[in-house]
């Protein structure tokens, strides 16, 4: 199993019990003790977990930006209902803007279906996503946030400039009860307002997880977006 397979698992199992012990870790995952404790210091240095003696605990923390391999495993099946309705302001031959998030990354699947799309992304994984399909795909490089594989500033943001999009599908980690939608990272949110104002048609996509939920920083308001797409 891979380095980044355990650290999925180890959170999956956290995330069930709120704690684990290195030797049940160790003897779920099929690897030594000393494999576990170094996967949970990562993920320790990750704002993740905190130590204990002989395990470890969940931290949780609302302004704390998960990592996008945890995130990408959070409410699966309603990330995909969420694509699939969003497939639906698609068109050949559109200039189309994805967000680095992991629910916009559930839409790439359904792009196979259209012809002649050009595609511009902040997400380092999503380019790596896209590369088997028949499009014409930038990715804006700049400075990479490492917890989302997503690339912000300056250099971004300037590049994100060059061009004018049919649609923009993104989303963010909250929606608060006045229709703020907003989000932890401060950098990501300055990216996707800039590819917002380059957009004629804005398509927010998020789960109703999310309702409720205030982050630090502002990206704008549900009143400002042309479809909320959701799964309730």
């Amino acid at each position: 199993m891979l380095e980044m397979e355990r650290l999925e698992q180890i959170i999956t199992q956290l995330r069930k019990n709120q704690t684990a012990t290195v030797k049940a870790l160790a003897k779920d995952l099929y690897v030594s003790e000393a494999t576990i404790r170094r996967d949970l210091n990562i993920l320790e240095r990750q704002g993740l977990v905190k130590r204990l003696h002989g395990g470890a605990v969940l931290m949780g923390g609302n302004n704390r930006e998960l990592p996008l391999y945890v995130r990408e495993q959070q409410n699966a099946e309603a990330k995909y209902a969420m694509a699939a309705k969003a497939s639906r302001h698609l068109r050949d031959g559109q200039v189309v803007f994805l967000d680095a998030s992991s629910t916009v990354m559930y839409l790439i699947k359904h792009l196979g279906s259209f012809n002649g799309l050009t595609i511009v992304t902040n997400g380092l994984k999503t380019a790596e996503q896209l590369r088997s399909l028949n499009h014409k795909v930038y990715c804006t490089g700049g400075l990479l946030l490492h917890n989302s594989s997503a690339y912000v500033g300056e250099y971004a943001t300037d590049f994100v400039r060059h061009f004018n999009a049919d649609v923009f599908f993104f989303s963010s980690r909250g929606v608060a009860d006045d229709g703020q939608i907003t989000d932890a990272s401060q950098e990501e949110t300055h990216i996707r307002r800039v590819m917002f104002e380059q957009s004629q048609k804005r398509v927010f996509l998020c789960d109703q997880s999310k309702y409720g939920q205030r982050y630090c920083y502002n990206l704008c308001t549900v009143a400002q977006v042309d479809e909320f797409i959701s799964d309730k």
